[in-house]
């Protein structure tokens, strides 16, 4: 499976960091269920209420190329 991760914060009361974390635990899940990571994909400062964040069009885009299978994040909140 062709795996990647998508973390996102979304106020300017989130530190940067939140993103790192994120993509920590996502990576620890990977490797833990033997997927390979191919890309992150993330946008900072961003409500999940705007479809139009960088990050997410860019996999959204990459999604409709077939280019992984499986999207990662730490918390469904994150990518909705």
């Amino acid at each position: 499976m062709r795996a990647v991760i998508y973390a996102r914060y979304s106020s300017d009361r989130q530190r940067e960091a939140s993103i790192e974390d994120q993509v920590r635990l996502c990576r620890r899940w990977l490797e833990r269920e033997g997927f390979g990571e191919l890309a992150v994909y993330s946008d900072h400062g961003v409500s999940g209420q705007i479809r139009l964040r960088p990050g997410y069009q860019k996999l959204l885009e990459d999604a409709r190329a077939g280019l992984f299978d499986i999207v990662i994040s730490e918390a469904l909140d994150r990518l909705s």
